[in-house]
C-alpha cells in the first residue's frame, strides 16, 4: 500500500493513506524519507510496521504536482 508522508514532526511521520490520517514513528522508517514523498507501507494486523520511499512514484508525484503548478501560471 502507498500513502504520503504530509509532515514529520520530531519523531512522528505523519502519513495519508486513503484519507485518514497515521502517526508512524520514525523508528520505522526504512532510508531517509522527507515531506511529500510516496511511501509504500507494510502492515500486520492492522498496524504500520516499516515504511519506505517509493523512488519511482515519488519522482511521478512531483511531476505531476510541478505540471499542475505550471499550467496555473501561464
Amino acid at each position: 500500500m502507498n500513502g504520503i508522508v504530509d509532515r514529520i514532526e520530531g519523531n512522528i511521520i505523519v502519513v495519508e493513506l486513503e484519507n485518514k490520517i497515521y502517526n508512524v514513528s520514525i523508528d520505522l522508517a526504512i532510508g531517509t524519507i522527507l515531506e511529500g514523498d510516496v511511501v509504500d507501507i507494510e502492515f500486520k494486523e492492522d498496524k504500520i510496521v516499516s515504511l519506505k520511499r517509493n523512488d519511482e512514484k515519488t519522482l511521478q508525484r512531483k511531476e505531476y504536482i510541478k505540471n499542475l503548478a505550471k499550467d496555473m501560471w501561464q
